[in-house]
């Protein structure tokens, strides 16, 4: 799954069939719904048969995670998955990755934390090169590079304030 994923002129169902054209209707379906995307489908007037080139940045990556849901491969790769998304589509991509990550190899290249915090193994790159590796807590208490990245992206979200608000 790409940052802009190939979506072509068509249906959004022959878009999510792409991932497996011997998939059966109700196999599409299942795969949409596991990608989230389903529910919002159903509110088109056309369904599943709209052009699926009119759908949003955030529906569209839906149906790239619904083709893998279909294709189910052993191992996936995700570069910026939730780039350029906003905080909403975010969350549903992210819920839909959660569900395809199960029981699988998946190397994920992103800017974003909270595609990477649950990972079992993070490799932070700097200027071209590994310049550490570990899950999020060692790498965390390592103090390096990671800290620093993941203690400004804390600072730009305003997370204290989110958290006050959050508490009530």
């Amino acid at each position: 799954v790409l940052q802009k994923n190939h979506i072509f002129k068509g249906s959004i169902y022959d878009n999510i069939l792409y991932g497996d054209t011997g998939a059966t209707r109700e196999q599409v379906i299942e795969a949409s719904g596991s990608a989230y995307l389903h529910e919002q489908v159903l509110e088109l007037p056309a369904g599943y048969d709209t052009d699926a080139q009119q759908l949003s940045g955030g529906q569209q990556q839906r149906i790239a995670i619904a083709r893998l849901f279909l294709k189910n491969p052993p191992v996936i790769f995700l570069d910026e998955p939730t780039a350029s998304l906003d905080a909403i589509a975010t969350e549903h991509i992210k819920m839909s990755l959660d569900a395809i990550k199960e029981n699988r190899t998946v190397a994920i290249i992103s800017h974003s934390l909270s595609q990477i915090v649950d990972a079992d193994s993070i490799y932070v790159m700097k200027e071209g090169r590994m310049v550490e590796s570990g899950s999020h807590e060692s790498l965390y208490v390592q103090d390096g590079e990671y800290r620093k990245i993941f203690d400004a992206s804390a600072r730009s979200l305003n997370l204290d304030k989110m958290m006050q608000t959050l508490a009530g």
